[in-house]
């Protein structure tokens, strides 16, 4: 059993729906695509946080090369999509438990990084653009890389669709390559 898999049974993580996945494809259309929907800031984060564009941007095909392979947590949420306090709840309590689970992993030598739904909120209010007062802890909005993850996915053979009173949310956990 492979150490992330110990530490998915944890009973923090019994909610959580945790599986090993491949490295995305980096797609420039996909990545140009989320930027320029970033852009519009129509979730008023941009250019607000390190963990949203421009502050996250970064060579996208460069990281992956650094990448072995993705943890992916989903957890599914009965919520309503207008309720923008329970969303912003439910957004915290999901980014908690994908720290913890890095925490985990790099307590146990595991060289990782996080990606989550929404701009990083561990410091409630962002030092951007003044340096981030903890990078260890930053997750970013996995908007930042341009994944289309409706083709990721359903290349592994998930759906990935938004349902009526339902919400289900995700986090990356990219696993880096040993030296």
């Amino acid at each position: 059993m492979e150490a992330w898999e110990n530490i998915a049974t944890m009973r923090e993580f019994e909610d959580y729906k945790i599986r090993k996945g491949p490295v995305p494809e980096y797609d420039e259309d996909s990545y140009n695509l989320a930027f320029s929907r970033c852009k519009e800031n129509k979730c008023g984060t941009y250019d607000t946080n390190w963990g949203c564009n421009p502050g996250a941007k970064r060579d996208v095909a460069a990281f992956y090369e650094t990448v072995e392979h993705a943890i992916i947590m989903s957890r599914e949420f009965e919520a309503d999509y207008h309720d923008k306090e329970l969303l912003a709840s439910i957004t915290e309590s999901m980014q908690r438990g994908v720290r913890k689970m890095i925490l985990e992993l790099r307590n146990n030598g595991i060289d990782c990084e996080g990606f989550l739904d929404g701009p990083c909120l561990y410091c409630g209010k962002c030092a951007y653009p003044d340096p981030c007062r903890f990078p260890e802890m930053k997750t970013p909005s996995v908007s930042t890389l341009g994944i289309d993850l409706k083709k990721y996915f359903e290349g592994i053979g998930e759906t990935f669709s938004f349902q009526e009173g339902r919400i289900t949310l995700y986090g990356f956990i990219f696993v880096k390559r040993r030296a």
